[in-house]
């Protein structure tokens, strides 16, 4: 079953407001004056030209210039930015996991980002994992790519020695992990506001990526007329069963459902979207305040031992350098 999981960003904090008041003014009236005899006007000056935000707004009335009585400014009051965590709004009791969490198989895709140094006879020198989802299998990866033959890059019909940039698109298909040990610990107003685990969506860390050319002599890659080419793939990093960690920050709404998650800290970021898709299927018991069910943020913490499969879908090359 595939399906795709929207990643989900910590929440941004609060920023405090000041409310401001408008000093009233109010002219006291003029005693009327002898007029005055006609006196040459110096030429006008010219008017500018308005602005586009001058004219989306109407002119004010021109005032004339009379003493003006102000009065009494009232006081301002200044709100300080909350001094605790504001996530962490404890309910009276917390929210709970249930006694058994909810997994199903699932297939979900990923990608793998490698730039391979080609020489001009289609042998890989150099390996780099530009950006690797799983981190476990970094040393069969490494190890299968090394036996890949290449056609070289070419420009004007000759072979070329460059760095090769690819996007290696894989089809990882879950089992049901077993769980060695789970908490839900409640975000208090104390509780320090951890960094969030940086794993951008693909599409965005690729636009990120703005490496200037290797300085080792290679031609950079988006000079070549054609990029160098897999031809032959073996691939053993195919497979794994291990040891697994998680931690999010979660929100458990009143109905008990896992609304917004926020990743901390995993040991394979392949393993990101399968939870994600499998907290949607759960219900815990949420938090309450005075004995009615409230929103409340925790800290999700599982571990045990997982194992899924790995194939290659597809490898694109990239016209950029990527790395390192």
């Amino acid at each position: 079953m595939r399906r795709t999981i929207r990643n989900l960003s910590l929440a941004t904090l609060p920023v405090a407001a000041a409310s401001l008041f408008v000093l009233g003014q109010e002219p006291p009236p003029a005693p009327p004056t002898p007029a005055a005899p006609p006196v040459s006007a110096a030429p006008a000056a010219p008017e500018p030209t308005p602005s586009a935000a001058d004219l989306a707004l109407p002119l004010p009335t021109p005032i004339a210039p009379t003493a003006l009585r102000i009065r009494d400014i009232p006081s301002i009051t200044v709100e300080k930015l909350p001094a605790g965590n504001p996530y962490g709004k404890a309910a009276e009791v917390p929210a709970a996991l249930p006694q058994k969490l909810i997994f199903t198989e699932a297939t979900m895709q990923s990608a793998l980002f490698v730039s391979v140094h080609v020489d001009a006879t289609g042998k890989p020198l150099t390996i780099r994992r530009d950006r690797d989802p799983i981190a476990s299998l970094a040393a069969d990866s490494l190890k299968s790519i090394s036996r890949w033959t290449f056609t070289p890059a070419r420009k004007g019909g000759q072979p070329m020695d460059t760095w090769g940039a690819y996007r290696v698109d894989l089809d990882v298909e879950f089992r049901t992990p077993k769980i060695a040990s789970m908490t839900l610990t409640p975000i208090t107003a104390s509780t320090p506001i951890p960094k969030p685990f940086d794993w951008k969506p693909d599409a965005e860390w690729l636009d990120s990526r703005h490496i200037p050319p290797p300085s080792d002599g290679s031609i950079p890659i988006d000079q070549v007329d054609a990029a160098p080419m897999p031809q032959k793939r073996p691939w053993s990093a195919d497979s794994f069963k291990g040891p697994f960690t998680i931690r999010y920050w979660v929100l458990v709404d009143k109905s008990g459902r896992i609304t917004r998650a926020i990743p901390l800290d995993v040991s394979d970021p392949v393993l990101l979207p399968y939870f994600r898709r499998s907290m949607g299927a759960w219900i815990l018991r949420p938090g309450a305040t005075a004995g009615a069910p409230v929103d409340s943020w925790n800290e999700l913490n599982l571990g045990g031992t997982i194992s899924f499969s790995v194939e290659i879908k597809q490898i694109l090359a990239l016209r950029k350098n990527i790395g390192p």
